[in-house]
């Protein structure tokens, strides 16, 4: 790799690394190009010599974020490993839960920032988003072990959506939510609730 190569690619880890720490403190709203080139320490143009626009910046963000779910959320399935499928699905929405409480601005931001209708999502994104949902069909299959891939598949995407529905209203205090110390033994009805009706 030329050393152009190498500060550009320095750049740009140093604009994910800067944008990142700015998101977590500040929310995604408040992302400026003149505020990651003073962080990073080059000029607002240069930032447009690594990437297009600050969309694409943000997808990197939230790619990491991704992936610090996905870190979690596989420690407390392998710890689970032994226990009732049951108990590693509720432990799974409870890590979720603590995730967000702890890293709120920068899990906002997977669902916040907006991208151009026509805006092309990197196949990096789409399967950063496709691995969560494996750490809750590994334990579901043991309630539906008669069905296909794809019923499995929009089952656990299913559950996904009740347990992050339940989180997102109630970190946001919308009137729908929930208080935040009701979330935890909610989240652990509605799973056991929808597993013993797989069970009937």
């Amino acid at each position: 790799m030329s050393k152009v190569a190498q500060r550009k690619a320095q750049l740009h880890q140093d604009l994910i690394h800067a944008a990142e720490k700015r998101i977590a403190s500040d929310t995604v709203a408040q992302l400026r190009a003149r505020d990651l080139a003073k962080d990073a320490g080059c000029s607002v143009g240069a930032i447009y010599n690594v990437v297009d626009d600050l969309d694409a910046i943000i997808l990197h963000v939230s790619f990491r974020t991704l992936k610090r779910i996905d870190v979690v959320m596989e420690e407390t399935g392998a710890l689970r490993a032994k226990d009732e499928p049951i108990e590693c699905m509720v432990q799974l929405a409870l890590t979720y839960f603590s995730f967000v409480r702890e890293n709120y601005n920068l899990w906002r931001a997977l669902f916040d920032h907006d991208l151009p209708a026509d805006y092309p999502l990197p196949d990096w994104v789409l399967e950063g988003q496709k691995t969560l949902f494996r750490h809750i069909e590994r334990p579901l299959r043991k309630y539906m072990p008669d069905a296909d891939d794809a019923l499995l598949q929009r089952t656990a995407r299913s559950l996904f959506a009740s347990v992050h529905g339940v989180v997102s209203l109630s970190m946001e205090g919308r009137v729908s939510g929930i208080s935040l110390d009701a979330v935890p033994p909610q989240l652990e009805f509605l799973l056991r609730t929808f597993v013993k009706g797989l069970q009937n």
